[in-house]
């Protein structure tokens, strides 16, 4: 065991018992407080300069009852409720996907007892590079393992920093450690299997719209899915104008954090602005039971009017390729179809880049500045021209056990929804 400094200063002891250094500070009220506060006295002395700078600013929280003890299942409680705080992107996923496969082993263990070796083991015992089986058993592919470390990550984060624990041992895993990301190309669709999966009767109707959203826009799937009335403007000119500031329920904006949104403006194609108008005066009413109002979302959950989950719409195309007899390209393949014909018929990247991605920050954006014409020409570059309704039959793809899924799926698409 290394030896631990014992120096003391005001404020700092040396708990023998506990093997940590112990702070002690008065509150705003006046009252003594006093914690553990890590194994170093360096650790003790950075956490007793935080308490009192928070007692000075009104800001320290009297309701932690965190132990030095504290397991790793009760501590991602106290920071599922810091993230909540700072409206952070996926916390309910990330805490669930902890729940599942870190908890099972590491979840009794005391944080300050953690180190890198156990995190490397978690992750390996995660992990499944057999898709078919890693899908039957519940385990992760190689992107996930590297998701899971980052969450744990951020766990410690905050533990080091409340002094609950002296590192982060996922910050002292060496690289090369963990399975390998390889460089996959993501697959696009093409302007036919698009335009299926955008008209197509066999499709359900609110999915069909949904995909039309992502198909002549390039946005994010949790952006379309967070997308209200309220935020459809068309009587901008030349064109309508979607305004894009948060994805699914409410939370922020991918790469966008605290105050920084990072919102755009989308101009609206003109096709997908008839899409939109004959939607909102007939489609929805009966897709929905009512017509939508200025809050509704533009394609709501058809349980409870809320915002689509991540879940649904990611196997959304699971059903609908299959519906319509093309392979499952993912959520994905929209935003590249947009992109990448958009291009092909002539919309430069640089302008394209101003709605499909949000601002980066880079400094010759500070001096660079489209006009809305100028966004509206890029997006009109699109040749799409769609027939409502219209089948469209693919050639099979001579696969006994896809032709068995598809077989399987016409007879039962009318009851998908």
């Amino acid at each position: 065991m290394a030896r631990h400094d014992k120096r003391s200063s005001t404020g700092i002891r040396w708990d023998e018992g506990k093997m940590r250094y112990r702070i002690s500070y008065k509150d705003a009220e006046g009252t003594w407080r006093r914690e553990h506060a890590g194994r170093t006295f360096e650790a003790a002395k950075r956490q007793l300069t935080t308490r009192k700078r928070q007692v000075r600013e009104g800001t320290l929280d009297l309701d932690r009852n965190v132990g030095p003890n504290v397991t790793l299942a009760s501590y991602v409680m106290r920071w599922e409720a810091q993230q909540a705080v700072g409206k952070r992107r996926n916390v309910e996923r990330e805490v669930r996907q902890l729940r599942m496969h870190a908890f099972p082993t590491l979840g009794d263990r005391p944080v300050n007892r953690i180190a890198p070796p156990d995190i490397l083991r978690l992750c390996w015992s995660c992990y499944e590079p057999d898709e078919q089986r890693r899908r039957a058993n519940g385990k992760l592919g190689e992107k996930s393992v590297h998701n899971l470390k980052g969450v744990l990550s951020s766990v410690f984060s905050l533990a080091v920093f409340e002094g609950v624990a002296d590192r982060n041992p996922c910050a002292q895993i060496p690289r090369g450690k963990l399975p390998k990301i390889g460089k996959q190309k993501r697959p696009l669709y093409n302007r036919e299997e698009a335009c299926a999966l955008m008209t197509d009767a066999r499709i359900p109707p609110d999915r069909r719209m949904f995909h039309t959203l992502q198909g002549l826009t390039g946005l994010r799937v949790g952006e379309v899915a967070g997308l209200r009335w309220r935020d459809y403007d068309h009587r901008t000119r030349p064109l309508g104008a979607l305004h894009v500031h948060c994805q699914y329920d409410g939370q922020p904006l991918k790469t966008a954090s605290g105050a920084d949104t990072k919102a755009r403006m989308v101009p609206v194609h003109p096709e997908l602005a008839w899409s939109l108008s004959h939607w909102r005066l007939q489609g929805f009413a009966a897709a929905y039971g009512r017509q939508p109002t200025e809050e509704d979302y533009v394609v709501p959950d058809r349980r409870n009017m809320g915002a689509r989950t991540p879940s649904q719409v990611t196997k959304a195309p699971d059903h609908d390729c299959a519906a319509v007899g093309i392979a499952d390209k993912g959520t994905h393949g929209f935003r590249r179809y947009f992109i990448t014909y958009a291009r092909a018929d002539g919309a430069s990247p640089d302008v394209l880049e101003r709605f499909t991605h949000n601002r980066r920050g880079e400094i010759i954006d500070v001096y660079t500045s489209f006009e809305w014409p100028t966004l509206c020409r890029a997006m009109s570059c699109l040749k799409v021209d769609l027939e409502r309704g219209k089948r469209i039959d693919f050639p099979r793809l001579g696969n006994r056990v896809w032709d068995t899924f598809l077989g399987h799926r016409s007879g039962s698409s009318s009851k998908a929804e």
